[in-house]
């Protein structure tokens, strides 16, 4: 799995997370899904699945989040915003400082991924 780490000048910096971002008006969840990783990582979605959705409660907001698998990609992913990538197993991941949204991800995740 490719995970990204919040870069220093956003919020909850130096935190690893899914990559992803808002969906903007008027834009459906599989355009969002191809123009955030395009911009973040510089690579073209070229076969995803909605997995599920999933909503988290930080002290400061809510955030409803939809969970894809990528399937295919064309192009190398780049942190294009400053940010590190890493690609992890699920058991690397449990050694990272991830976002706290993002543990019920990986284990709901891990009934998908084998």
């Amino acid at each position: 799995m490719l995970i990204a780490e919040r870069p220093v000048g956003k919020p909850y910096a130096g935190y690893w997370e899914f990559p992803g971002g808002k969906i903007e008006a008027n834009e459906s969840a599989r355009a969002a899904l191809a123009r955030e990783l395009h911009e973040e990582l510089g690579i073209e979605v070229i076969a995803a699945r909605h997995l599920f959705n999933h909503t988290y409660t930080y002290p400061d907001k809510t955030v409803s989040l939809e969970v894809w698998l990528v399937n295919e990609f064309r192009g190398e992913p780049e942190g294009k915003e400053n940010q590190e990538l890493r690609r992890v197993t699920f058991t690397q991941m449990a050694d990272m400082r991830l976002l706290e949204g993002n543990w019920p991800i990986v284990d709901r995740l891990k009934d998908f991924i084998r």
